[in-house]
């Protein structure tokens, strides 16, 4: 609905794809899929090792100076820095 500015869209696709698979999403162990490492300061080192899927949501990228730290090595791990596209991205390697 455009009248309504985009708010619906405001917080991601998660709302609109909310609507469209109502009954059809169900809650999974939060320590399945952890969220809040791109912003969360106190983050258990323990409980992302354990976690399934690891999310980087919020501004503290892995990839950007801003981002913490002891978190940063989850990340680096999968990233190929001999990659061209990865070295013109200016992603400084650990």
């Amino acid at each position: 609905n455009l009248k309504a500015n985009l708010a619906l869209w405001r917080f991601g696709t998660l709302p609109p794809a909310l609507i469209a698979f109502s009954g059809h999403v169900h809650p999974i162990d939060p320590s399945w899929h952890m969220l809040g490492l791109g912003y969360q300061h106190a983050t258990s080192l323990d409980a992302v090792r354990r976690a399934a899927v690891i999310h980087y949501n919020g501004d503290f990228k892995p990839w950007l100076g801003i981002g913490f730290k002891e978190l940063r090595p989850f990340w680096t791990k999968h990233v190929n820095f001999s990659n061209d596209f990865i070295r013109n991205c200016n992603i400084v390697e650990p």
